[in-house]
């Protein structure tokens, strides 16, 4: 919806500015891919932050459930926000049209609170943590647990290297969550955070950009997923760029047939047995089907799509390793 923000967070990667979707870019787009809606396709709004386009917000999706009056697809609705502008007429348009709210969490648990008074929108929350903030994790994400959050989500700031006793932090951090989790999961047979649950499917992970998505971004221009349009965001038009880049709107609708397959391509090889670090090429690693790391988030820390910084490495291999020790815990017998 735009690329302008009212917060100024530490670990955002995002390029600020103060382009605003045009209302009638995302009209034309909807009547091009609406034909190509799955029954159940999710419709989602992203920033910045992009309650700031509130009012958008709602003229398109007026202009969507107009246009589905007929076919009646089961269609979606989902936001991510950092909650400071949620206010009583927003609450309301997503209680009433269901919305999937992913919430950035700060601070403040006034819009937490806000959001699960509401019975009808899904909640969930994604915190990021830095090197410099992982010291707070456990205490931060027992918190949010307590505070009634049915989902949360770890994320992990790739920006800047993590060092060793960052990462030894990490470990330390999620031990006290997991313990925290085990004992949750015994009161309440409930696993909130989402990173402990168990994967329905074992296969090597690929980037569904392009694929299963599209996304449409401020400046009018088509991507596979926006972060993807996040991460050249600003830049100039370079040849990695064009590889990405579906172009414009106006001229896709029109070259479709050709420019889809075409940029594709592109895209099919992101996946991790494609991938590589400083040390090794994951295709190598154990590992490396229980591996998920997002392209762009390896790209913000190491600049080369494909690459994934060693930092992140560890990370991920810390995460897999609490992960599969709760999952462990889980299936133990209680002792009384």
């Amino acid at each position: 919806m735009t690329d302008d923000c009212n917060l100024n967070c530490s670990y955002c990667y995002q390029k600020r500015g103060k382009t605003y979707l045009d209302t009638g870019t995302a009209k034309n787009a909807v009547d091009f891919f609406y034909p190509f809606f799955t029954q159940d396709c999710f419709v989602n709004f992203y920033g910045g932050e992009p309650l700031l386009a509130f009012k958008k917000i709602e003229e398109i999706i007026d202009y969507i459930q107009r246009k589905d009056n007929d076919s009646k697809k089961a269609l979606q609705y989902s936001i991510t926000t950092n909650g400071s502008l949620l206010e009583d007429d927003v609450l309301q348009f997503f209680n009433k049209n269901k919305f999937l709210v992913l919430l950035s969490f700060n601070d403040s648990a006034l819009s937490l609170q806000k959001l699960l008074k509401y019975p009808d929108i899904e909640l969930e929350t994604n915190s990021v943590f830095t090197a410099k903030t992982i010291k707070n994790l456990s205490r931060y994400i027992k918190f949010i647990i307590k505070s009634g959050a049915p989902t949360v989500n770890l994320s992990f700031s790739s920006l800047r290297p993590w060092s060793k006793s960052a990462l030894l932090c990490l470990r330390k951090e999620l031990t006290s969550l997991r313990e925290f989790c085990l004992h949750h999961y015994e009161k309440t047979g409930a696993i909130p955070v989402a990173n402990f649950r168990e994967n329905s499917t074992h296969r090597v992970f690929g980037c569904f950009a392009g694929r299963d998505r599209m996304d449409l971004s401020p400046d009018g221009s088509l991507w596979g997923c926006c972060l993807f349009s996040d991460y050249f965001n600003k830049t100039q038009k370079t040849k990695e760029y064009l590889k990405f880049c579906f172009g414009s709107l106006e001229s896709f609708v029109n070259n479709h047939e050709r420019i889809y397959p075409e940029i594709l391509n592109n895209y099919s090889n992101l996946q991790m047995d494609y991938f590589y670090t400083s040390k090794n090429v994951c295709m190598l690693c154990d590992e490396m089907k229980e591996c998920v790391v997002c392209p762009i988030d390896g790209a913000l820390g190491g600049q080369i799509i494909g690459k994934i910084p060693d930092w992140v490495c560890q990370i991920r291999k810390i995460l897999r390793e609490e992960k599969r020790n709760f999952l462990r815990d889980l299936k133990r017998p209680t002792v009384f």
